[in-house]
């Protein structure tokens, strides 16, 4: 099947979770099928290029050369919103050629809209929707300010003319419902484990070495526990109410610091931590952080916790649990993360939206060596068992067969 793949990151374009699926479940599509990946340039990219057996057409529409662009605030929402669509059609241009002709496309998430449409109502392809989050038109709590509804008007329609709807949980999928996405199937098809044949690679020694030197580069203390947390830093991510719960936490657990992993309102951090006494022990890294470095977070982590309001999946808990860590969720994730059996959850979970509640489980965590322990071994267990890539892209790829064989809507 000649697949035209639709995505806003790519490698080395990778700035969240949505990069890291991408990256890793690409391989697995590109060995049965010819994938070619549509994705956005930030200036400094080739347009034209083969990666491992995946085309990749990155048609040079930058408005800020080589600038990351940071969502999570408004003026450069806006700004990467635009890149993108203009990206989708110049995706739409390349596909008008006969010989670039698919016989399906995927859109990932609803900022690739007009690729979908155009594709759909014009070139007549069978359509696939890849939904990754929530957080523009669904959502109860939105990342943006949409007054109109303009997101969620688009995301139905592109659900509308699209023959698949690709979801990561159950929760999501119920979600659309909810929302009136009835007319069109919708699949559930869970991510894989983020480090599966990555991990392997780097060697535990190394890792270690390398926590050991970060810890010296923040200026730890030798034996001080460290609490993790990875993401962008707003309000759906549950990062304020995490701060709120550590000025319980830090009394106590002595010598608890926390470690604020990723980009975003890193300001807003600075002011809380100012405020509330709790400078030195909250440390902010205020940028993305990815491959051996992020490894090298987590081998430096006691536990973590994500103590999100909504996740469409979580990565960042499959990240943990490979690496061996407790993890503490907030009740935003999936059931799918408790694992096989509830009576023994891979993972501790807490209400989000409740500072009380998410100190009550850090203090219980960070607290108890033996609860500790068997999280840990849960998490890791539920990780390499239970979560493929090889099995998420081929499931993908039935819905694919699926939504090819079937007439237009």
């Amino acid at each position: 099947m000649r697949i035209a793949y639709v995505v806003n990151q790519f490698p080395p374009n990778i700035t969240a979770g949505l990069g890291r699926y991408v990256e890793l479940i690409t391989p697995y599509l590109a060995r049965e099928h010819e994938l070619t990946v549509y994705t956005p340039n930030d200036g400094r990219q080739p347009v034209d290029e083969s990666v491992g057996g995946i085309r990749v057409y990155r048609p040079r529409t930058a408005f800020v050369s080589g600038k990351r662009l940071n969502r999570t605030r408004r003026a450069e929402f806006l700004l990467l919103a635009l890149q993108v669509v203009v990206s989708n059609w110049r995706y739409f241009l390349r596909l008008c050629r006969r010989r670039e002709r698919p016989d399906l496309v995927a859109v990932h998430d609803s900022t690739n809209f007009l690729s979908g449409l155009l594709c759909h109502y014009v070139l007549r392809l069978p359509v696939v929707f890849h939904v990754h989050t929530t957080e523009y038109g669904v959502a109860p709590q939105r990342s943006i300010t949409d007054p109109l509804n303009v997101f969620a008007a688009l995301e139905r329609r592109l659900a509308r003319i699209s023959r698949r709807v690709v979801v990561a949980t159950p929760e999501v999928g119920d979600q659309l419902r909810a929302a009136g996405w009835d007319r069109t199937p919708i699949d559930v098809v869970p991510l894989g484990g983020t480090f599966e044949g990555v991990l392997p690679s780097y060697g535990r020694d190394t890792l270690s070495a390398g926590a050991r030197a970060l810890r010296e580069r923040l200026g730890l203390p030798e034996g001080d526990p460290v609490l993790l947390f990875v993401g962008r830093i707003e309000r759906q991510k549950g990062v304020y109410q995490l701060l709120e719960a550590m000025r319980t936490v830090v009394d106590a657990v002595p010598g608890l610091r926390l470690l604020i992993v990723g980009e975003g309102d890193v300001a807003g951090v600075e002011r809380i931590v100012a405020s509330t006494g709790l400078r030195g022990r909250v440390l902010a890294s205020g940028r993305f952080v990815q491959g051996q470095e992020l490894l090298e977070h987590y081998e430096l982590a006691d536990a973590c916790v994500f103590p999100s309001l909504f996740e469409p999946f979580g990565l960042v808990a499959t990240e943990a649990m490979a690496m061996g860590r407790a993890a503490i969720l907030g009740d935003g994730f999936s059931r799918l993360f408790l694992g096989p059996d509830p009576d023994a959850p891979a993972a501790y979970v807490v209400r989000a939206g409740e500072p009380g509640d998410i100190a009550r489980g850090v203090i219980a965590v960070m607290t108890d060596a033996t609860l500790r322990r068997g999280l840990a071994e849960r998490g890791e267990r539920f990780v390499r068992e239970s979560l493929s890539w090889s099995r998420a892209a081929a499931e993908t790829a039935e819905v694919y067969q699926q939504a090819a064989k079937t007439g237009a809507r």
